[in-house]
């Protein structure tokens, strides 16, 4: 009963500020059905429950968890799992229960390894698994492979792929979509004072910027370490006005001496209290940031014939052209001959409407009645 309670707590208090409740108490959904009931030659036993007086924020958009045994022969591990909304809050989650010193697993694309815990995201599930030695990793990755079906695989944050990835200290990323994220990743990366910036840069979907943020701490080669925050804004006039409101506010307090921030269309970085300024220069230039304009504008598939076709279609047109000028030649003479016959000098060659204009070169007066 000890090591299951332990297990809890470790999962779920993975970092402090992730399980404090700003609302009264109120209990998680179960969700034992996520969870197989074998793998491998494992097989599922007893699902724990957590205690009411344990909460997650709500930024990260928890759904549900389960904590379920799993034993073989005389051989016992336990295996947690917390279900979020999608993808983007398990991130916040998972990076929370990072630290330096985790090794990555070969289980999957993000899955850490401390000791004898397995910590891992896949899609919007997190994944805690305890005694992880006693299970090999192919039976893990049927493990993880059987969660498939419950797993949202929508992309994780692109924010996440800015950071620069020379110098970076594994274990220190840390992804937030909300004020409470941040302030818990300004504590845990040793920059508390900086929490007091949750408010200025107008993170997560409540706020009227609904921006996204990337922490990681680099070594500087001093011993020290420095750290980079990268805030990310729906477009590049909201970066702007959130630089200005930044500029004042970090000039304004003496702990934030040293402290710039740059934009770089919708991305701002700022380096928290740099050893120097050219480290946070160094920094900011090893960003893997890029950015591109697109102009939208109706498409369409058209592309121009090959000149052999332009030229036949001009002399097929033509060719139509003058034998319709033929036909219509031909049957409006016919029409006239017809008229001529049936009513003569009334219709066509109607001698009084002739005039003639002579240049009086001779003295015979021409007569228009003698060509008809």
């Amino acid at each position: 009963m000890r090591k299951l309670a332990f297990s809890l707590v470790l999962f779920f208090f993975v970092t402090p500020s992730l399980l404090r409740s700003q609302t009264p108490p109120q209990a998680w959904k179960a969700i034992p059905e996520i969870l197989p009931e074998r793998f491998g030659n494992w097989s599922k036993g007893t699902c724990a429950s957590l205690p009411e007086r344990v909460a997650l924020m709500a930024e990260t958009g928890t759904q549900g968890w389960t904590s379920c045994q799993y034993s073989m022969g005389g051989q016992t591990i336990r295996i947690s799992v917390q279900k979020f909304r999608d993808p983007t809050g398990a991130y916040e989650f998972y990076t929370a229960g990072l630290h330096p010193g985790m090794m990555p697993s070969l289980v999957g694309n993000n899955a850490a390894l401390e000791q004898d815990r397995l910590w891992m995201l896949t899609g919007n599930l997190v994944l805690s698994v305890e005694s992880q030695k006693l299970a090999s990793e192919a039976d893990l990755r049927e493990f993880v492979k059987s969660l498939d079906g419950h797993a949202d695989k929508t992309p994780l944050p692109e924010i996440r792929s800015f950071l620069p990835s020379n110098g970076l200290i594994q274990g220190t990323q840390r992804y937030s979509l909300g004020p409470e994220g941040y302030v818990s990743a300004a504590r845990s990366l040793d920059r508390p004072a900086y929490a007091a910036l949750s408010s200025g840069l107008s993170l997560g979907p409540k706020s009227a910027a609904d921006a996204e943020m990337m922490m990681g701490s680099y070594e500087n080669g001093k011993g020290g370490q420095e750290v980079l925050l990268l805030v990310l804004y729906p477009t590049p006039q909201l970066a702007e006005q959130q630089l200005h409101h930044l500029q004042p506010l970090l000039a304004s307090k003496p702990e934030f001496a040293g402290t710039t921030v740059e934009r770089d269309a919708s991305l701002l970085s700022l380096v928290l209290s740099p050893s120097s300024s050219e480290m946070a220069k160094r920094l900011r230039q090893a960003i893997k940031y890029d950015t591109a304009i697109t102009w939208n504008e109706p498409s369409q598939t058209l592309t121009d014939p090959p000149w052999l076709l332009v030229l036949k279609t001009i002399f097929y047109a033509a060719g139509i052209f003058c034998g319709i000028a033929a036909v219509a030649g031909v049957l409006f003479g016919i029409f006239r001959l017809l008229v001529k016959r049936l009513f003569p000098g009334k219709v066509f060659d109607r001698s009084n409407s002739v005039e003639l204009l002579q240049l009086g070169l001779n003295s015979k007066e021409i007569n228009p009645n003698d060509f008809y």
